[in-house]
């Protein structure tokens, strides 16, 4: 193989350019393939996040390998963690350490694998070898990036592109980046057309920066995300710039949230707007969905890093709705809209019926806008609580930990005491809310929250918590 060829792949994979270097290397005849470049393919699959393709080529190339291949067992190593094979993973990167102790792509790839297992006290360690070994390659994959703006690739961007022109369509209306006042996202406005009888706005450039979302069991994950608007397809084209104009805003105010607060968006979110933006709108806030759906014969859309940009529908709500939701779920939001508004159920107007001004909603203890920020919490605050205790005003009596049932779900459950059975029977008397509402009622609970799941606790007559039997709570 010429030289001239190797330094054309080399240059596509220093570009992030893997798909087509992988197209290239891909063509060439099989006596052509040397074991430079079957790793090199093996490596451009890797970040095509096609690690099964990668897994087999190396597979076959087993045999003829030896014990001391540092560059083979780091692709092996790697294509195992793509596929989620971490025991096997962590084997192959201490293989590689074996070989050479300050091999930095083993330490990496192992802070990656207790990352993502949420394994925190071997991530510690592994972060420590390898930032003294190599603290720019650390710092460029775990390093805090909050204060700084992120941008796609240019492969990344015509990936995202790509799938916006196949999924949403391509007669747009580009707003540039730079009338966002630095903020590296584009908008995109796209005109009705045949398929589609209404506008759309996407973001571009939100998913670039990789929000955390926190599991239940502490586990984080990397979420990126874009955001879509819909507005009906009889506005006026006029109007229908105006009106982009505040949601533009609000899309910008929900990627800023991302970024400097290193939060996530997800289905089913609500969001306060906080102050309005605009004096003709009387939206307090969105809910988002899903913006699409996909059979097994569509694919998301996936970046060269294996990493899925997901996009979210904004639909605007009203207080009342978003009470109602916090009060009875988001399933039962949407089947409220769409009950109401049918097939424009995420279509934003600047005024629509409140669906849930009807609704009765309880007095709570103490109002919504007297709760404070007193709890610091990390990770899932979702709980149950009794009308005993956020209606009635009383304060904690027993308290203990189930197994979540979600993913924003932490598990604790909070009772007055004196609750009996038909009271616990009817679900009008139990709601979801954040840990932080809980302890606004009483903040003795906060000091006994870190404790694990099967705990429980009941205050005595002295007014003080003690441990009980978690299977006799009730």
């Amino acid at each position: 193989m010429d030289n001239e060829f190797m330094y054309e792949i080399e240059a596509l994979m220093n570009d992030g350019r893997f798909e087509e270097a992988a197209d290239k290397l891909s063509e060439l005849d099989e006596d052509e393939m040397t074991e430079e470049l079957t790793l090199m393919l093996a490596h451009c699959l890797s970040q095509c996040a096609r690690y099964r393709e990668a897994l087999e080529i190396l597979e076959e190339m087993e045999d003829d390998v030896t014990y001391d291949d540092l560059s083979y067992y780091i692709e092996l190593a790697g294509a195992n963690f793509g596929l989620h094979r971490y025991r096997t993973a962590i084997s192959l990167a201490k293989h590689c350490l074996e070989i050479d102790e300050n091999c930095i792509e083993a330490w990496l790839l192992l802070c990656l694998i207790y990352q993502e297992t949420g394994d925190d006290e071997k991530f510690d360690e592994a972060s420590n070898t390898a930032r003294e070994i190599d603290e720019q390659a650390w710092d460029n994959i775990f390093g805090d990036r909050t204060d700084e703006l992120q941008f796609y690739s240019k492969e990344e961007k015509d990936i995202v592109l790509g799938f916006i022109k196949d999924h949403f369509g391509y007669n747009y209306y580009t707003q540039d980046e730079n009338d966002m006042q630095g903020y590296p996202v584009s908008t995109l406005i796209m005109s009705p057309n045949e398929e589609f009888d209404y506008y759309r706005i996407l973001t571009v450039g939100l998913g670039a920066y990789r929000g955390i979302e926190q599991a239940p069991d502490g586990k984080k994950f990397v979420h990126r995300v874009e955001l879509v608007a819909s507005i009906p397809g009889n506005t006026h084209f006029r109007d229908a710039i105006a009106q982009a104009d505040w949601i533009i805003k609000i899309m910008r105010q929900f990627g800023e949230m991302i970024q400097y607060d290193n939060s996530w968006l997800g289905p089913g979110h609500t969001i306060s707007y906080g102050d309005r933006l605009d004096e003709s709108v009387e939206y307090d806030g969105v809910i988002f969905s899903p913006a699409l759906s996909f059979d097994k014969e569509k694919s998301p859309c996936m970046l060269p890093c294996g990493e899925e940009v997901e996009f979210l529908q904004m639909i605007p709500l009203y207080e009342d709705e978003m009470v109602f939701k916090i009060e009875n779920g988001s399933m039962e939001l949407f089947n409220r809209l769409y009950e109401g508004l049918g097939d424009a159920s995420d279509m934003i107007v600047p005024k629509r019926k409140n669906l849930c001004a009807d609704v009765k909603h309880k007095n709570w203890g103490i109002p919504r806008s007297s709760l404070e920020n007193i709890l610091d919490w990390d990770g899932p605050d979702g709980c149950y609580a009794t009308d005993r205790i956020t209606v009635e005003n009383r304060k904690v009596g027993i308290m203990y930990r189930e197994p979540p049932e979600s993913r924003l779900d932490s598990g604790w459950r909070f009772l007055a005491g004196d609750e009996d059975e038909d009271y616990m029977n009817n679900i009008e008397n139990t709601d979801i809310y954040r840990l932080n509402t809980i302890c606004n009622y009483d903040a003795e609970i906060i000091e006994y929250l870190d404790n694990p799941v099967g705990s429980a606790f009941y205050r005595n007559k002295n007014g003080e918590f003690r441990p009980m039997d978690f299977h006799s709570k009730k």
